[in-house]
């Protein structure tokens, strides 16, 4: 990186936290004016204090940044420059407007607050409303290419991570610390490095006995390959999930699982949108509810509504009950978020689809009966971490391989998996979001029946499980089949499918979810596409430059548009 991009970047976080500061400063005029005014400073201080933060620390490690990570925060940077400017400027109005100054005898100044009228309450709410709309909106952005630092590597982030947290701990009595950033990246450095805490079941605590949970108890999720488990002893719920392993393989399934397991535990649900591992039982005798092997249990999110279980994407597309435009967007941009944060973790999820995706209901669910709840991404029975080597033996399910690259389709497998092949995965997730339709079928379920309906994969399943088919696949050039996938090795022998994919999205989205949205879409549908070098070549080494490049790309094209679209 060129010395003229460093100083830039420490230039522009100077500026940002100066400014920040500033605002503050203003804001302390409206902390004993109306209650709403004052919650709003608060939330304020709060977003600021992880921010500042986040920001430090990247002035500390200016001169390790990639090109691309600093030409990337550099642009994000000036993004929250305009927006803190514009923001001093309009709240020094309404600041200036209900303060007045009065001199003592004694010399001394007396500030005395007046009374908001309600123009200036106007003024003053307007703008905080803006600066804290616009500041959340640059956080989502923010959050996900701070974190892609971690791929630079442990030798130059954990020195500087554990200074700062020193710094920090200095400054805070450890019981008033609240979480941090960086106590988060640290987290996942030491999970990411395998050379930290190489004994990981004693290190961690990660496996569980099976003692204390009641497997009898478990409740399938419709559409899903995962079970809600609850412990006599707690009030809580957790989810469950298998993982397992392709025959043939070499791979060390319950390693690797122990390797996922520490990641997970470090993630912060809200920010990452996946769900906080609990830990590892390992299932040894057969049972009716869960096959021999490493089940992975995670916690449900602090905001879900405990009498209310997840329901999958799959569920609520089949249901084809309304839901508002905008909860639409919400879920398409946590999903999108999920995703980054995946290939943040070091991994590729390889089975992105609605299956695969959690919605939980909150408590506010029962007010507001359109919106979707929070989604998670889980199904992380095929993952792997992006620098090793992948196992190329596939299915000729057709319900699968729909979500699947051409190039990793079908039974025989000729390219090794990358994190573009996840993007096209999410593309085509994204399409049906946009859609509100199932491109699977089940033509047996229906809303009144689909809560006993389980997955084919599923540990419970029967005979009886209605066969999928084409949904609103119809609209493809043939109806899909398995027989399609028995020679997807063939070149050009399914790539009819994603074409068809693309023209759907062209045709169908503008209408329903905009230019932009569709843009998206087929950005992650056409990401391998030859001549398209936005996120690299399938032929992407496992070298850190290379997977940075697609991180930073994914952000700048598909999310950052993403959380663009405003309603």
């Amino acid at each position: 990186m060129s010395a003229e991009l460093a100083l830039a970047v420490v230039s522009v976080v100077d500026i940002c936290i100066k400014l920040a500061n500033k605002t503050l400063r203003i804001c302390q005029a409206f902390r004993t004016a109306k209650k709403d005014l004052c919650d709003k400073v608060l939330l304020l201080e709060t977003i600021w204090t992880k921010l500042e933060i986040q920001l430090v620390f990247l002035r500390g490690i200016k001169d390790h940044l990639t090109e691309e990570l600093a030409q990337c925060h550099f642009d994000l940077l000036q993004r929250l420059r305009g927006t803190l400017l514009q923001a001093v400027s309009q709240l020094e109005a309404a600041a200036s407007s209900i303060v007045a100054s009065t001199s003592t005898g004694q010399g001394h100044v007396l500030t005395r607050m007046l009374q908001l009228d309600r123009w200036r309450y106007a003024v003053a709410k307007r703008g905080l409303d803006a600066l804290m709309t616009e500041l959340q909106c640059w956080q989502s952005l923010f959050d996900p290419s701070w974190y892609t630092i971690m791929l630079i590597g442990g030798k130059v982030l954990d020195p500087a991570l554990q200074q700062l947290g020193q710094d920090r701990s200095r400054q805070l009595p450890h019981s008033q610390s609240p979480a941090s950033p960086l106590d988060h990246m640290f987290a996942l450095r030491k999970a990411i490095d395998y050379t930290i805490n190489t004994d990981i079941r004693s290190a961690n605590s990660i496996v569980m006995d099976e003692t204390g949970w009641d497997f009898t108890t478990a409740t399938s999720i419709p559409f899903s390959s995962v079970n809600v488990v609850a412990r006599p002893e707690s009030q809580s719920l957790y989810i469950m999930e298998g993982i397992g392993i392709a025959p043939n393989t070499n791979t060390n399934t319950t390693s690797d699982a122990y390797q996922l397991c520490r990641r997970l535990q470090s993630v912060d649900p809200s920010i990452f949108g996946l769900l906080r591992c609990k830990g590892l039982i390992e299932i040894i005798d057969d049972n009716k509810t869960f096959p021999p092997g490493p089940q992975i249990v995670y916690h449900t999110p602090a905001q879900a509504d405990p009498l209310k279980p997840p329901t999958t994407l799959r569920s609520l597309l089949l249901e084809q009950r309304p839901v508002c435009l905008s909860s639409v967007i919400v879920l398409a941009k946590q999903l999108v978020r999920s995703v980054s944060f995946v290939h943040t973790c070091d991994l590729v999820h390889k089975n992105i689809r609605p299956d695969n995706i959690l919605l939980f209901p909150t408590a506010l669910a029962a007010l507001r009966p359109l919106e979707l709840g929070q989604a998670f991404l889980v199904g992380f029975s095929q993952f792997r971490s992006i620098n090793m080597e992948t196992n190329r033996l596939g299915d000729t399910a057709w319900y699968r391989n729909l979500y699947r690259h051409p190039a990793r389709q079908g039974l025989c497998i000729l390219e090794r998996y990358v994190m573009q092949h996840d993007i096209y995965s999410l593309g085509v997730c994204l399409l049906e979001i946009g859609l509100w339709r199932s491109l699977v079928w089940y033509p047996s379920t229906s809303s009144s029946t689909s809560s006993t309906y389980h997955h084919p994969n599923h540990a419970n399943s029967s005979s009886s499980v209605p066969t999928p088919v084409p949904g609103y696949s119809l609209q493809l050039r043939k109806h899909l089949s398995d027989r399609d996938f028995e020679h997807a090795h063939l070149p050009g022998s399914t790539s009819w499918i994603k074409e068809d994919l693309v023209l759907l999205a062209k045709q169908t989205l503008p209408q329903r979810m905009g230019r932009l949205y569709t843009e998206i879409v087929v950005d992650c549908l056409t990401c391998l596409d030859d001549g398209n070098n936005e996120f690299g070549s399938s032929d992407v080494t496992h070298n850190k430059q290379d997977l940075i490049v697609v991180g930073i790309k994914f952000v700048e094209r598909i999310l950052g548009k993403i959380e663009g679209i405003t309603l």
